[in-house]
């Protein structure tokens, strides 16, 4: 239970961190462009809208991705499952928050969400590896201590 509950909080600040950024960059597309920034706003709600997004988005994680499945074949379906349900919650409130009004507003939060997917993938497995590594270590430690 406390490793589930460390997942979705990783996956959590991960997802809604990446977020913000891609918000952020979209602020700055939109000075580069010289387009009117008064098209760009960040309210205290969409702030709270990005963490609400990455609270949910996290939860798929934690039933999609079991210790249990082995299968290459699972695996692949699971995420292909994961990513469409991830995609369908960020599309769903980026319109319900306003993230976008127009076209142009949807594919660029299309493009910041693949992104994001694969940062937090890459975040991920990153972390996985490090404690991989950790532990392989400790085991090694014990092993020479003997």
């Amino acid at each position: 239970m406390m490793n589930k509950l460390k997942l979705w909080l990783e996956q959590t600040m991960m997802i809604s961190f990446a977020i913000f950024v891609g918000i952020l960059i979209e602020g700055v597309v939109y000075a580069v462009m010289g387009d009117d920034l008064a098209n760009f706003n960040l309210t205290w709600l969409q702030l709270l809208s990005v963490i609400l997004t990455g609270a949910l988005c996290s939860v798929p994680t934690l039933f999609l991705f079991t210790e249990d499945d082995r299968k290459k074949s699972h695996f692949m379906l699971k995420l292909v499952l994961h990513f469409i349900g991830l995609y369908a919650i960020v599309s769903i409130f980026g319109f319900i928050f306003k993230w976008y009004v127009h076209i142009d507003g949807f594919i660029f939060i299309t493009v910041i969400f693949f992104l994001v997917y694969a940062f937090v993938w890459a975040v991920t497995l990153w972390f996985h590896k490090r404690d991989d590594n950790k532990i392989n270590k400790a085991l090694d430690d014990i092993r020479d201590e003997e």
